[in-house]
Protein backbone atom coordinates (compact mmCIF):
# COMPACT_ATOMS: atom_id res chain seq x y z
CA UNK A 1 0.00 0.00 0.00
CA UNK A 2 3.20 2.67 0.59
CA UNK A 3 4.19 2.11 -2.28
CA UNK A 4 0.99 2.70 -3.81
CA UNK A 5 0.00 5.78 -2.07
CA UNK A 6 3.91 7.09 -2.99
CA UNK A 7 3.67 6.63 -6.98
CA UNK A 8 0.32 8.16 -6.73
CA UNK A 9 1.27 11.33 -4.42
CA UNK A 10 4.72 11.15 -6.28
CA UNK A 11 3.34 11.19 -9.99
CA UNK A 12 0.87 14.07 -8.80
CA UNK A 13 3.90 16.24 -7.56
CA UNK A 14 5.71 15.60 -10.77
CA UNK A 15 2.74 16.51 -13.13
CA UNK A 16 2.50 19.95 -11.36
CA UNK A 17 6.50 20.33 -11.04
CA UNK A 18 6.91 19.55 -15.03
CA UNK A 19 3.76 21.96 -15.90
CA UNK A 20 5.72 24.68 -13.43
CA UNK A 21 9.02 23.99 -15.28
CA UNK A 22 7.55 24.35 -18.45
CA UNK A 23 6.77 28.18 -17.65
CA UNK A 24 10.18 29.08 -16.72
CA UNK A 25 11.53 31.65 -19.73
CA UNK A 26 13.59 32.51 -21.48
CA UNK A 27 14.89 29.12 -21.83
CA UNK A 28 13.58 26.07 -19.22
CA UNK A 29 16.10 24.06 -16.21
CA UNK A 30 15.95 21.03 -18.66
CA UNK A 31 17.26 18.23 -17.64
CA UNK A 32 18.89 20.04 -14.42
CA UNK A 33 15.09 20.13 -13.03
CA UNK A 34 15.65 16.39 -11.99
CA UNK A 35 18.45 17.22 -9.26
CA UNK A 36 16.74 18.68 -6.69
CA UNK A 37 14.04 15.73 -6.85
CA UNK A 38 16.80 13.25 -6.88
CA UNK A 39 18.12 15.24 -3.93
CA UNK A 40 14.85 15.29 -2.10
CA UNK A 41 14.25 11.67 -2.29
CA UNK A 42 17.17 10.94 -0.21
CA UNK A 43 16.15 13.80 2.53
CA UNK A 44 13.51 11.56 4.53
CA UNK A 45 16.43 9.27 5.46
CA UNK A 46 18.44 12.12 6.51
CA UNK A 47 15.78 13.26 8.94
CA UNK A 48 14.90 10.30 10.15
CA UNK A 49 18.81 9.61 11.13
CA UNK A 50 18.53 13.18 12.47
CA UNK A 51 15.70 12.43 15.04
CA UNK A 52 17.16 9.59 16.19
CA UNK A 53 19.89 11.29 16.78
CA UNK A 54 17.43 13.93 18.65
CA UNK A 55 16.08 10.91 20.43
CA UNK A 56 19.13 9.86 21.67
CA UNK A 57 20.76 13.20 22.79
CA UNK A 58 16.92 14.02 25.24
CA UNK A 59 17.63 10.52 26.71
CA UNK A 60 20.90 11.60 27.42
CA UNK A 61 20.26 14.76 29.05
CA UNK A 62 16.57 13.84 31.31
CA UNK A 63 18.44 9.80 32.16
CA UNK A 64 15.16 8.42 31.97
CA UNK A 65 14.10 5.95 28.98
CA UNK A 66 10.46 6.38 30.25
CA UNK A 67 9.86 9.73 29.83
CA UNK A 68 10.35 12.21 26.73
CA UNK A 69 10.55 15.67 26.43
CA UNK A 70 7.48 16.04 25.63
CA UNK A 71 6.13 14.02 28.65
CA UNK A 72 7.71 16.89 30.62
CA UNK A 73 5.87 19.61 29.06
CA UNK A 74 2.52 20.48 31.29
CA UNK A 75 -0.24 21.74 28.37
CA UNK A 76 -1.51 19.46 25.79
CA UNK A 77 -0.87 22.23 23.35
CA UNK A 78 2.51 22.53 24.22
CA UNK A 79 3.36 18.72 24.53
CA UNK A 80 1.65 18.78 20.45
CA UNK A 81 3.88 21.43 19.22
CA UNK A 82 7.37 20.28 21.30
CA UNK A 83 6.75 16.61 19.83
CA UNK A 84 6.36 17.94 16.40
CA UNK A 85 8.69 20.03 16.00
CA UNK A 86 11.17 17.32 16.95
CA UNK A 87 10.35 14.11 15.48
CA UNK A 88 9.34 15.88 11.97
CA UNK A 89 9.13 19.75 11.51
CA UNK A 90 12.67 20.68 12.21
CA UNK A 91 14.61 17.62 11.17
CA UNK A 92 12.65 17.54 7.93
CA UNK A 93 12.42 21.23 6.92
CA UNK A 94 16.33 21.59 7.54
CA UNK A 95 17.70 18.55 5.77
CA UNK A 96 15.62 19.79 2.81
CA UNK A 97 17.00 23.60 2.91
CA UNK A 98 20.36 22.32 3.23
CA UNK A 99 19.84 20.13 0.20
CA UNK A 100 17.76 23.27 -1.52
CA UNK A 101 21.26 25.04 -1.12
CA UNK A 102 23.26 22.09 -2.82
CA UNK A 103 20.77 22.00 -5.44
CA UNK A 104 21.11 26.01 -6.20
CA UNK A 105 24.82 24.91 -6.36
CA UNK A 106 24.85 22.69 -9.20
CA UNK A 107 21.98 24.20 -11.15
CA UNK A 108 22.65 27.71 -10.42
CA UNK A 109 19.25 29.38 -10.62
CA UNK A 110 19.13 31.88 -13.32
CA UNK A 111 16.21 34.23 -11.66
CA UNK A 112 13.65 33.65 -8.50
CA UNK A 113 11.88 31.47 -10.46
CA UNK A 114 14.12 29.09 -10.86
CA UNK A 115 15.60 29.40 -7.41
CA UNK A 116 11.13 28.00 -6.65
CA UNK A 117 11.48 25.85 -8.96
CA UNK A 118 14.27 23.78 -6.44
CA UNK A 119 12.21 24.40 -3.85
CA UNK A 120 9.56 22.46 -5.27
CA UNK A 121 11.83 19.65 -6.77
CA UNK A 122 12.95 19.21 -3.73
CA UNK A 123 9.43 18.91 -2.17
CA UNK A 124 8.61 16.68 -5.02
CA UNK A 125 11.30 13.74 -4.29
CA UNK A 126 10.32 14.04 -0.75
CA UNK A 127 6.61 13.17 -1.02
CA UNK A 128 7.15 10.65 -3.16
CA UNK A 129 9.51 8.29 -0.57
CA UNK A 130 7.79 9.72 3.00
CA UNK A 131 4.19 8.56 1.48
CA UNK A 132 6.00 4.96 0.31
CA UNK A 133 7.37 4.89 4.02
CA UNK A 134 4.37 6.60 6.14
CA UNK A 135 1.50 6.25 3.86
CA UNK A 136 1.22 2.62 3.59
CA UNK A 137 -0.69 1.93 6.99
CA UNK A 138 -3.90 1.10 5.30
CA UNK A 139 -6.26 2.38 2.77
CA UNK A 140 -8.15 5.06 5.33
CA UNK A 141 -4.61 6.37 6.20
CA UNK A 142 -4.06 6.40 2.54
CA UNK A 143 -6.95 8.36 1.84
CA UNK A 144 -6.55 10.72 4.91
CA UNK A 145 -3.20 11.87 3.05
CA UNK A 146 -4.00 11.95 -0.31
CA UNK A 147 -5.83 15.92 0.05
CA UNK A 148 -2.20 17.22 0.90
CA UNK A 149 -0.01 15.03 -1.16
CA UNK A 150 1.17 18.26 -2.56
CA UNK A 151 2.14 19.66 0.87
CA UNK A 152 5.98 19.44 0.84
CA UNK A 153 6.20 20.52 -2.62
CA UNK A 154 4.46 24.00 -1.10
CA UNK A 155 6.57 24.07 1.94
CA UNK A 156 9.76 24.13 -0.37
CA UNK A 157 8.34 26.43 -2.98
CA UNK A 158 7.69 28.69 -0.62
CA UNK A 159 11.41 27.92 0.99
CA UNK A 160 13.01 28.63 -2.36
CA UNK A 161 11.13 31.56 -3.55
CA UNK A 162 11.91 33.73 -0.42
CA UNK A 163 15.77 32.39 -0.76
CA UNK A 164 15.55 33.17 -4.42
CA UNK A 165 13.97 37.17 -3.56
CA UNK A 166 16.61 37.06 -0.67
CA UNK A 167 19.56 36.54 -3.70
CA UNK A 168 17.91 39.42 -5.95
CA UNK A 169 17.92 41.18 -3.41
CA UNK A 170 21.77 41.26 -2.45
CA UNK A 171 22.31 41.27 -6.39
CA UNK A 172 20.88 44.45 -6.33
CA UNK A 173 22.03 45.85 -3.36
CA UNK A 174 18.62 46.37 -2.05
CA UNK A 175 17.74 45.85 1.79
CA UNK A 176 15.49 43.22 2.36
CA UNK A 177 18.19 39.81 1.82
CA UNK A 178 17.90 39.11 5.71
CA UNK A 179 14.37 39.50 6.01
CA UNK A 180 13.41 37.01 2.95
CA UNK A 181 16.24 34.77 4.07
CA UNK A 182 14.23 34.41 7.61
CA UNK A 183 10.60 34.01 5.88
CA UNK A 184 12.23 31.03 4.18
CA UNK A 185 13.07 29.42 7.25
CA UNK A 186 10.51 30.21 9.24
CA UNK A 187 7.35 29.85 7.60
CA UNK A 188 7.55 26.61 6.00
CA UNK A 189 8.87 25.41 9.32
CA UNK A 190 5.99 27.59 11.23
CA UNK A 191 3.03 26.08 9.06
CA UNK A 192 5.10 22.10 9.14
CA UNK A 193 4.81 21.98 13.13
CA UNK A 194 1.27 23.43 13.26
CA UNK A 195 -0.04 21.11 10.76
CA UNK A 196 1.90 18.60 12.33
CA UNK A 197 0.89 19.06 16.25
CA UNK A 198 -3.18 19.25 15.03
CA UNK A 199 -3.23 16.05 13.19
CA UNK A 200 -0.48 13.44 13.87
CA UNK A 201 0.78 14.85 17.26
CA UNK A 202 -2.62 16.31 18.17
CA UNK A 203 -2.28 15.19 22.00
CA UNK A 204 -5.93 16.28 22.84
CA UNK A 205 -7.63 14.22 20.74
CA UNK A 206 -5.24 11.84 21.72
CA UNK A 207 -6.08 11.73 25.35
CA UNK A 208 -9.34 12.82 25.11
CA UNK A 209 -10.00 9.33 23.57
CA UNK A 210 -8.32 7.29 25.73
CA UNK A 211 -9.87 8.89 28.77
CA UNK A 212 -13.10 9.16 27.48
CA UNK A 213 -12.39 13.06 28.00
CA UNK A 214 -15.12 14.56 25.85
CA UNK A 215 -14.33 18.09 25.88
CA UNK A 216 -10.13 17.37 25.26
CA UNK A 217 -11.63 15.31 22.27
CA UNK A 218 -14.04 17.47 20.69
CA UNK A 219 -11.19 20.51 20.90
CA UNK A 220 -8.62 18.56 19.55
CA UNK A 221 -10.61 17.30 16.69
CA UNK A 222 -11.89 20.61 16.05
CA UNK A 223 -8.39 22.18 15.76
CA UNK A 224 -7.19 19.19 13.46
CA UNK A 225 -10.45 19.96 11.05
CA UNK A 226 -9.55 23.61 11.10
CA UNK A 227 -5.86 23.03 10.45
CA UNK A 228 -6.35 20.23 7.94
CA UNK A 229 -8.93 22.05 6.07
CA UNK A 230 -7.00 25.55 5.92
CA UNK A 231 -3.99 23.75 4.67
CA UNK A 232 -5.45 22.09 1.85
CA UNK A 233 -6.78 25.13 1.24
CA UNK A 234 -3.11 27.35 1.25
CA UNK A 235 -1.44 24.48 -0.49
CA UNK A 236 -3.50 25.33 -3.91
CA UNK A 237 -3.58 28.62 -3.28
CA UNK A 238 -0.05 28.84 -3.22
CA UNK A 239 0.00 26.66 -6.57
CA UNK A 240 -2.07 29.08 -8.03
CA UNK A 241 -0.09 32.43 -6.96
CA UNK A 242 3.31 30.73 -8.15
CA UNK A 243 1.93 30.38 -11.63
CA UNK A 244 -0.21 33.42 -11.44
CA UNK A 245 3.27 35.63 -10.92
CA UNK A 246 5.41 33.52 -13.04
CA UNK A 247 6.03 35.91 -15.68
CA UNK A 248 7.25 38.22 -12.88
CA UNK A 249 9.48 36.17 -10.82
CA UNK A 250 10.90 34.50 -14.34
CA UNK A 251 11.87 38.17 -15.07
CA UNK A 252 13.95 38.69 -11.83
CA UNK A 253 16.78 37.73 -13.08
CA UNK A 254 19.98 36.84 -11.46
CA UNK A 255 22.57 36.49 -13.64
Amino acid sequence: MGLIVGIIAGVLCCVLYIRMCRRDVPVPMGKKAAIPVALGCIAPILSTVMFIGIGFALLTVSGDSSQSLKDLVPTYTLKSLVAAFLTASFPEELVKFLFLLLSAKLVKPKSVYEWGLLGAGVGVGFTFLEEMLYGGGNVAVALFRMPFFAMHMVFDLIMGLFLGLAAFDRKDGREGALRHTVIALVVPLLWHVTFDAATAFNTALTVGIDTGNDFLMYVGATVAVVVIVASVVLQFWELVQFKRKSGELCAMRLS
